[in-house]
């Protein structure tokens, strides 16, 4: 029913409402009218009408489709809107003017336009030509035909258009009646393809300059087939082919280029012009395919002998690079002193009767070079008059176009007879040719060999022993199928297939630098290439000359010894530069000499923006046009998206489909390879990356289905259901190639992608959040209420702050907490029981039903005090007796009491070991009967004022009760009591990928550059928080250009997006150790935060002042916890000071200067204060711990105990739900980070197990990988070999399932520390080798400097220790060139340790080998020594190493007593810090170096390579035997003379 409006003056009426109604009687229409009010009842139905839906007429359907082009049917017929069936896209046009005699009458018009339409119709039809238009003017009849419209794209269509226009000018020349004149324009480029016109009246038409172009050509260029310079080279076609046509000014052109006139195809012009194209290069060497030619000699020395054929058929796609292999091919057989004939073919010679038999011999005869008729017939006499008789010349006069005298015997055969007598007669020829020498065809292009020569070929190899190289694309690819000939050579014994794969991404890079002339790439051109090239050689040259005409590429100069300032754009350039590739095997003295090169990436240049290049653009349409409408369709709208995208986002875009129908063609385009599922992609990836190092040998039979057996239907459906379930439950969908996407993007409309843009927009802001996992806010604390503008965001989407539901066990674990330690809380302590435990934590109430609930939380504490004075006299008796040379300063045996606690995951309990025993063999086995795991700390602390034993013995309380408080959330998680539903998987890293990063490009898109950047800084933030330091500057660079490009009139950025931009930019710089520039970055964001940093000691001495007032005044006036009342607004600037002031003083800490101290003491102090004022429980706690660890590096000991306490008990009151616990597991990471570079390795490795703990059941692998990786080097410096190998094992299972780059780098990063230190492996180290080698130029794992640091020292180690100087060259200077780029973190100080060693080690080298070096050496070793002591005054646990090897350092500079005293010193230290690993290798050096009277056997060096396993329940001598292969460092032989010598 339909209910509508008279419009006064109109025929038309206005619908207001229409409904579906069931059968109409009579009744129901009644009580439908009394329904509706304001209808007039039955009784009065003048406005009430019937209406009749009138059917379709398919006769006059069917007739006018006849007017429509069968591919723009396809799609109407898809019910595709008319809009979408316009595109932009590369075209191949075609005019063809028929200009008629005068007296031609209109009788005679019509018969030939129609018998030239017919014809013209016909030639471009196999060819997926149409002709768009014919029409009549003053000069003649015009056709516009079209190759390349949509669904016609084909990978020759320049091809096929010319051979196309060239036999209509042939036809229409000399076929039509009164013709005058034939003129024909070709050109090519893109043009407009859609409807155009009224709505009554559309039309299907081409649009462009190219268009006018063709038909200007055509009027200026009368009675030949001209085509434009574009056409001229698409083609590929010979040059011989073309004539350059003088230049002509047309009008409406301004610059039409050059002209040709295509002169078609010649018998004569194509004699012996077969020869191949590609020419080699010593300096242009074949990159990645050593298989291949090691399968070319291994086949030619088995072929030695045979008496019959042998082939090896190279298949591979246009571009994977077949031309450049077989020139290889064919410079390898003649340098081993072979006949090699090599001729390539073209298209046009699959044609061409004989022609491939033709050229081959011509070659092989030396007539391929002769102009003249007279010249080939003269050589040809001089190459048969030992192998035939004359009379037989006659037979090749056809053959190569000479004039030999016809014999009696031949002019009595008929042509047949001739035919077979010259076939044998060639045979002959080549018979008698292999006698004398092995002769090898080589044989570019093969799929174009006519069906006469493979006919010829198959009969040849069957009788002469010819070794024959033949490189072909597929032939399904050419959508023809073989002859049989042709199918017999490829099915026969002796030919080997191969199917050539893709490059390796790092051979890309080699082919990049090896085309580009440089010796290395900026990381950004890395990952462009990488991305779109898919592997394939050609790909890779397209898109770097299409860079190269853009003007995107610049070319510097390298100096290898220049030190280039801190710049951000080339943050990710400069470590390239120490991962050069050669550009030949071997490095030649005159190259050697010249210039080297890098290449950078112009300012303002953005990879993404630049459009593909024709060529590979005309690649990806021919596939696309090769899919139904529906598939096309989907393709397009998923190329909007993005490269990765969401079926849900897909679907919302998608014109008007079902659900079902998009789930069938997704499984279409996946089956296709042309779409992958990311829930199965990870498998598939890893077993494609497998093949593509493979040599893949198949029988090609089956692939092409040569036999004609079609594989069954039900197995096809099968498989089609199984893909369709796959779609359906996969959670994203990509491209398999990033050309499909781009070229599919570049079709739609400007005003298309707009609309498309904005849909997609509209539908991902909704979902811009961080997942439930993390509680669904900003990635930028409360980013949307710092800027002045709305995001539109749903009502349920709108508390994304409110914190989840609580855990059961959380308010208990408050109150043990607190009533703990309010009972070891003292007046000294400013404060802390008053201001930081809930006054209603502390009543008597409270404490009453505590007791009544855990009674043992008293008898824990008064344990803990009753044993305290007698502890401290046994302690002082057993520091005073014990001796510096005494075995027992190993705190504990090696061999026994070195346990992990016992600790249970079903009860969450750690068992204690409760004793009153306080003998001294007591605190020699750790002093843990007492107070558990906290002998280092207070043995340290019985060394300075005993004024300081109160606060440490309350510390060290609460980190008990912070232990105790985890084993209750693990034991609870065990029991899975609770409303325990947060456990989800951490789902960030795909929001960012699949709704962030698109976000943010649909903003651009619609010119939303407010809202484009907000996500921008969104996603650059994720991606830090993701350890993704590349892609975080990847988004910085597009928000900084977005940024310049805006108009300051009109678009203010707010000063907080500034800063944060500022903030982002200096968090990515400090990650890749370029703290300078960090340092200004973060200097910058607090200016605009307004809390400006002082840049002079006096500005410090006075903020100092202040900040230090202003924190006493809040410690004063603290409230008791509760939920931050501050404005969200001035919370987002707190917390971006707090985030700028925390990485600002680590940066100070680094600087060795005395000034720095100061400047990191206030930083860190602002930070608190920050902190404080945003009255946010996690900032605090957070900035505590960092107070603690800067006050803790720069001496200030009590400060350090105070606030480590404090932040404990922070956490003590802590909800344990999603903010809350995430926040206990921080702290636990970073108290055992701390408690780790400290040396109190006991309780980082209790913080440890239990972190990790959690961690299991929290699914949080980022952080877990990072515990593990703190857990294991506790262990591993504790000589805990069995824990070692546990931690070891859980770090693998995270790295597999995971699939996080870098969990592996820590693991392999650790069985490198075992093969080095420990003497027993866990990984070979060729396992741990090929993971450096295949990953080095992964983005997220070059943008961790430290962990780079620590894996290529250690290879350097490992080879300078084998005597592998070639090898340790490479490792070395790669850890040389990021040493400068290393920030404070642990992996950080520890591969700084491990370059020392690898300098100590080349210093030994040139010391015995060298000592002309040795100078400079020692000058460069002495300077990195005092850099890694600086660098390491953060993680003092490493001091016992650097002591170490600067003794190693003076012994070979030939002073023994400085050795002997850092000896002392590391061994001192080492027992100070707990580092037993350390001081075991200490005591063999100095049993080595001066107390040994023999010649200690080096274990480490007789062990390597082929270190044991670690297995459990090993033998005490078995263990003593690991601890003590150790390797040995060696004292070289000086000269006594002169130690030193200048270098001449």
């Amino acid at each position: 029913m339909i209910e509508t409006e008279r419009i006064k003056g109109q025929r038309a009426v206005k619908v207001r409402y229409l409904k579906n109604i069931f059968p109409l009687d009579s009744l129901a229409f009644k009580e439908y009218t009394h329904y509706l009010r304001h209808y007039p009842d039955a009784r009065n139905l003048g406005v009430l009408r019937k209406v009749s839906m009138v059917e379709g007429n398919n006769e006059l359907e069917k007739c006018l489709r006849k007017y429509v082009m069968r591919n723009i049917l396809k799609k109407i017929d898809d019910n595709q809107p008319l809009e979408y069936l316009s595109e932009l896209r590369p075209v191949t046009i075609v005019f063809v003017n028929l200009q008629f005699d005068e007296s031609a009458n209109t009788m005679h018009l019509s018969k030939a336009i129609q018998d030239a339409s017919l014809r013209i119709a016909e030639l471009i039809h196999s060819h997926r030509g149409k002709i768009n238009k014919v029409f009549m003017f003053d000069k003649g009849c015009t056709f516009l035909c079209v190759f390349g419209l949509p669904g016609d794209k084909q990978p020759d269509e320049t091809t096929h258009a010319l051979d196309s226009a060239f036999k209509i000018f042939k036809y229409c020349s000399a076929m039509l009646m009164k013709i005058k004149l034939v003129s024909i324009g070709v050109t090519s480029g893109p043009v407009f393809c859609g409807v155009v016109g009224h709505r009554v009246r559309h039309e299907y038409t081409v649009i462009g300059q190219k268009v006018n172009l063709a038909a200007r050509m055509m009027m200026y260029y009368p009675g030949v087939v001209s085509c434009d310079a574009t056409t001229y080279t698409s083609s590929r076609l010979p040059n011989y082919f073309f004539k350059e046509l003088p230049q002509t000014e047309m009008k409406g052109v301004a610059n039409p280029g050059v002209v040709y006139h295509y002169l078609g195809i010649s018998e004569k012009t194509t004699i012996g012009k077969a020869s191949l194209t590609t020419e080699r290069s010593e300096y242009y060497p074949l990159l990645g395919r050593e298989k291949e030619i090691n399968l070319f000699q291994t086949s030619l020395k088995k072929f030695m002998g045979s008496t019959e054929g042998c082939v090896i058929m190279f298949e591979g796609l246009m571009g994977y690079g077949k031309s450049q292999l077989l020139t290889e091919i064919a410079h390898l057989g003649m340098e081993a002193g072979h006949k090699v004939v090599a001729m390539e073919l073209t298209k046009i010679n699959v044609n061409q009767n004989f022609f491939g038999i033709r050229a081959l011999m011509a070659m092989f005869l030396g007539i391929d070079a002769c102009k003249s008729y007279d010249a080939r017939q003269h050589t040809l006499q001089s190459k048969l008059r030992d192998v035939a008789d004359e009379t037989c010349y006659c037979l090749l006069n056809n053959l190569f176009l000479v004039k030999f005298p016809i014999s009696e015997e031949v002019s009595k055969m008929d042509s047949e007879e001739r035919k077979i007598k010259m076939e044998k007669f060639l045979m002959e020829i080549l018979q008698r040719a292999v006698k004398k020498d092995l002769l090898i065809f080589v044989i570019d292009e093969a799929q174009f060999i006519d069906s006469a020569s493979w006919e010829y070929l198959e009969n040849l190899l069957s009788k002469v022993p010819i070794f024959m190289i033949m490189a072909l694309s597929p032939f399904h690819y050419r959508a023809r199928q073989p002859c049989p000939s042709a199918v017999n050579i490829i099915k026969s014994p002796q030919t080997t297939y191969v199917q050539l794969r893709e490059l390796k991404p790092s051979v890309i890079l080699q082919k990049a630098c090896q085309d580009l002339g440089v010796v290395s790439i900026p990381r950004e051109l890395e990952t462009f290439l990488i991305q779109r090239s898919h592997g394939i050689p050609y790909y890779c040259e397209e898109l770097l000359r299409n860079l190269y005409l853009h003007n995107a590429l610049m070319f510097h100069v390298l100096d290898e010894e220049e030190e280039i300032e801190d710049e951000w754009e080339r943050l990710f350039t400069n470590p390239v530069k120490g991962m050069t590739f050669k550009t030949s095997s071997s490095i030649s003295l005159e190259s050697a000499e010249k210039e080297l090169y890098i290449c950078t990436i112009c300012q303002n240049v953005k990879l993404q923006n630049i459009t593909l290049p024709p060529s590979l653009k005309g690649i990806a349409l021919a596939e696309i046009d090769n899919m139904s409408p529906s598939e096309q369709m989907v393709v397009k709208c998923a190329a909007v998206i993005g490269q990765n995208f969401t079926t849900e986002l897909l679907f919302h875009i998608l014109p008007e489909w079902t659900k079902n129908k998009m789930i069938q063609t997704l499984a279409a385009l996946v089956e296709a390879n042309i779409f992958k599922c990311f829930h199965q992609g990870r498998e598939f990836q890893i077993a494609v990356e497998h093949d593509l190092s493979s040599l893949d040998i198949y029988d090609p039979v089956r692939k092409m289905n040569l036999t004609g057996k079609e594989t069954g239907v039900q197995m096809s459906v099968a498989n089609r259901i199984r893909l369709e379930q796959a779609v359906m439950q996969c959670s994203g969908m990509g491209f398999c190639m990033a050309l499909m996407q781009e070229a599919a993007y570049e079709l739609w409309l400007k005003s298309q992608k707009e609309a498309l843009h904005h849909k997609c927009a509209a539908y991902l802001q909704k979902q811009a959040h961080k997942c439930k996992r993390c509680g669904e806010g900003d990635f930028i604390s409360f980013h949307r209420y710092a800027i002045e503008m709305t995001l539109e965001i749903p009502d349920d989407q709108e508390l994304v702050f409110e914190e989840p539901e609580e855990y059961p066990f959380s308010e208990a674990a408050s109150l043990v907490t607190a009533i703990a330690l309010g009972k070891i809380e003292s007046p000294s302590f400013e404060g802390i029981d008053r201001k930081v435990v809930p006054a209603e934590m502390c009543s008597q109430e409270n404490n009453t039903e505590l007791n009544e609930e855990i009674p043992e939380s008293r008898n824990k504490l008064n344990t803990i005090f009753s044993g305290v004075q007698s502890y401290l006299d046994t302690a002082a008796v057993v520091m005073r007796t014990i001796s510096r040379h005494s075995p027992s300063r190993i705190f504990r045996p090696l061999d026994e009491d070195i346990h992990m606690p016992i600790f249970s995951r079903r009860h969450g309990s750690v068992a204690q070991n409760a004793t009153e025993d306080h003998h001294i063999s007591a605190f020699s086995r750790g002093l843990g009967s007492i107070i558990p795991h906290i002998a280092e700390d207070i043995g340290r602390l019985l060394k300075k004022d005993g004024t300081l034993l109160e606060e440490n013995l309350r510390a060290e309380a609460a980190q008990k009760e912070f232990l105790d408080r985890m084993d209750e959330i693990i034991r609870l998680f065990g029991q899975g009591r609770g409303k325990i539903t947060y456990m989800a998987s951490c789902e960030c890293e795909q929001i960012v990928a699949s709704v962030f990063m698109p976000l943010a490009r649909h903003c651009m898109a619609i010119g939303d550059e407010d809202r484009a950047l907000y996500y921008l800084l969104e996603c650059a933030a994720a991606y830090l928080r993701l350890s993704n330091n590349y892609m975080a500057f990847m988004n910085l660079n597009i928000a900084e250009s977005l940024i310049k490009s805006l108009d300051p009139r009109r678009n203010v950025i707010s000063p907080f997006e500034e800063a944060t931009f500022y903030s982002l930019k200096g968090e990515v710089c400090y990650n890749m150790g370029q703290m300078k520039l960090a340092k200004k970055m973060f200097k910058k964001a607090l200016s605009l935060l307004g809390r400006k940093f002082p840049l002079t000691s006096i500005g410090v001495f006075f903020k100092t002042v202040t900040e230090m007032s202003k924190h006493a005044s809040q410690q004063k006036n603290q409230p008791c916890p509760h939920p931050s009342n501050t404005g969200e607004k001035k919370l987002a600037c707190l917390y971006q000071q707090n985030h700028c002031l925390s990485l600002l003083w680590q940066i100070f800490s680094q600087d060795s200067a005395n000034t720095s101290r100061k400047f990191s003491q206030l930083a860190a102090l602002m930070s608190v204060n920050s902190a404080e004022e945003s009255e946010d429980e996690h900032q605090i706690i957070s900035s505590y711990i960092e107070y603690a660890l800067c006050c803790q590096t720069i001496g200030c000991q009590d400060d350090w105990m105070k606030y480590e306490l404090m932040a404990i008990q922070r956490s003590s009151h802590l909800k344990l739900v999603g903010g809350g616990l995430l926040t206990t597991i921080k702290l636990a990471q970073s108290l055992a980070y701390i408690k780790h570079c400290l040396g109190n390795l006991p309780l980082s490795i209790e913080l440890g197990y239990r972190a990790h703990e959690i961690c299991l059941h929290l699914k949080k692998p980022n952080q877990d990988y990072m515990i593990l990786s703190v857990l294991f080097q506790s262990l591993f410096l504790s000589m805990r070999n069995q824990e070692c190998k546990q931690v070891l094992q859980w770090l693998e299972k995270l790295a597999i399932r995971e699939e996080k780059i870098l969990a592996q780098a820590c693991l392999f990063s650790s069985c490198l520390d075992l093969l080095l230190y420990a003497g027993w492996t866990y990984k070979p180290f060729k396992e741990c080798l090929e993971f450096v080698q295949q990953n080095e130029t992964n983005c997220i794992l070059m943008s961790q400097s430290g962990i780079m640091l620590g894996l290529y020292s250690s290879l350097a180690i490992w080879f300078a220790r084998l005597q592998q100087w070639d090898n340790f060259r490479e490792p070395f200077e790669k850890a040389r060139r990021l040493m400068r780029r290393t920030s404070a973190s642990l992996f950080a100080a520890y591969g700084c340790c491990s370059f020392l060693e690898c300098h100590i080690l080349r210093l030994h080298n040139h010391a015995e080998i060298k000592p002309q070096k040795v100078r400079e050496t020692r000058t460069r070793v002495l300077k990195t020594l005092e850099e890694v002591f600086s660098r390491c005054s953060t993680s003092p646990i490493y001091y016992a190493r650097i002591y170490h090897l600067k003794a190693y350092v003076f012994l070979m500079l030939g002073h023994e007593e400085q050795s002997q005293f850092y000896l002392e010193k590391g061994l001192e230290v080492s027992d100070m810090y707990g580092n037993f690993l350390e001081r075991s290798w200490l005591e063999i050096s100095d049993e080595w170096w001066f107390t040994a009277r023999e010649p200690m056997e080096d274990l480490w060096l007789k062990t390597a390579p082929d270190f044991p396993t670690w297995e459990g329940d090993l033998s005490e001598a078995e263990i003593r035997k690991f601890h003590r292969t150790k390797y040995l460092m060696r004292a070289p032989a000086l000269d006594v003379d002169n130690p030193f010598p200048e270098e001449k």
